[in-house]
């Protein structure tokens, strides 16, 4: 039997779903740890990480002698010291895609929020102001309106296709292009960065934050778009300049904005777009439905079992 130890959020909701997942597996053995950091007793038998937040380093490697994986529970690595594995032979895994539906319908979700105001008329409506047409001449369709999409790996695919549903004009960059086939399927003309933005109506990011898209978008590039341009930003802070959206959302040449990731989070009181006009705000909750938490679990768990049975795991990062 595999043992192995969850490090991450301890949202009962959370557990309750990794729990069930765990009681129909006799294979594996589950350990939640019961303070905010595992014990040495906790880490001593661990031979798989499920990781869902927090850091992984060398001193909680040494305290697991018979690790041999750590899983995270979505595509980002940041906090796992990629070095301090490999010196001791532990292999590192993601799971890329599996929540790609959740966000590209979260970033779906804000952009018609903000396009309609949403927030703002639910807020008069509860308040017993009818209104119906406070924000009309900022409240527009997206049908016909051009939407630049910044990396079109599995989530800014699934997004365009609903874009494209919309009836919205395509456009993308990223530093790998996709197939000629893959974009005629989509509908979807490449550019490079500086030909994307002139003119665009939204603009919504999914790469990773590396040293090349740190403050990727920032004044300059905000300048370029069109004064009833949305920017959504479902992939990771850091990418865009959070002061220079909300001064722009001020002066009004950007119209909206939708963040699920914000610099500082969860500590994001604050943070300037929270008190921009029209931005939906949510708390990172792109991959939160009980429908992406049950695949990442049941994925993750298979993996480390595959390793176990002397197989090799799915998205090992090498």
């Amino acid at each position: 039997m595999s043992t192995v130890i969850w490090i991450g959020e301890k949202d009962r909701e959370v557990l309750d779903i990794l729990e069930q997942v765990f009681a129909s597996e006799p294979r594996a053995e589950l350990v939640i740890p019961e303070g905010d950091s595992p014990t040495d007793a906790e880490l001593a038998e661990v031979e798989a990480i499920l990781n869902g937040a927090g850091t992984i380093g060398a001193d909680l490697m040494d305290g697991a002698p018979k690790l041999r994986i750590i899983q995270r529970v979505g595509a980002g690595t940041d906090g796992i010291d990629f070095a301090a594995a490999a010196q001791r032979d532990i292999l590192v895994a993601n799971m890329p895609g599996a929540n790609s539906v959740a966000v590209a319908e979260l970033a779906m979700a804000s952009l018609l929020a903000c396009a309609r105001h949403l927030p703002g008329l639910d807020a008069n409506t509860r308040a017993g102001t009818w209104a119906p047409n406070e924000w009309l001449h900022s409240s527009y369709e997206l049908s016909g309106r051009r939407a630049a999409i910044i990396g079109l790996g599995h989530i800014g695919q699934l997004l365009a296709r609903r874009l494209r549903a919309f009836d919205m004009e395509l456009a993308y960059y990223d530093v790998f292009r996709q197939p000629a086939e893959v974009e005629q399927e989509i509908g979807i003309e490449y550019r490079e960065l500086a030909d994307l933005l002139p003119g665009a109506d939204v603009l919504s990011i999914h790469v990773p934050l590396t040293d090349e898209t740190r403050g990727l978008i920032g004044a300059e590039e905000l300048a370029l778009m069109s004064d009833s341009a949305i920017v959504l930003n479902m992939s990771r802070p850091g990418i865009v300049d959070e002061q220079a959206l909300a001064d722009a959302l001020r002066a009004g040449t950007i119209a909206g904005a939708g963040f699920d990731v914000f610099t500082g989070e969860p500590d994001i009181a604050d943070n300037p777009l929270l008190s921009a006009p029209n931005v939906v705000a949510t708390p990172h909750a792109g991959a939160q439905t009980h429908d992406t938490v049950t695949r990442v679990f049941t994925k993750s768990l298979a993996n480390v079992l595959t390793l176990a049975e002397g197989g090799r795991p799915d998205h090992v990062i090498d």
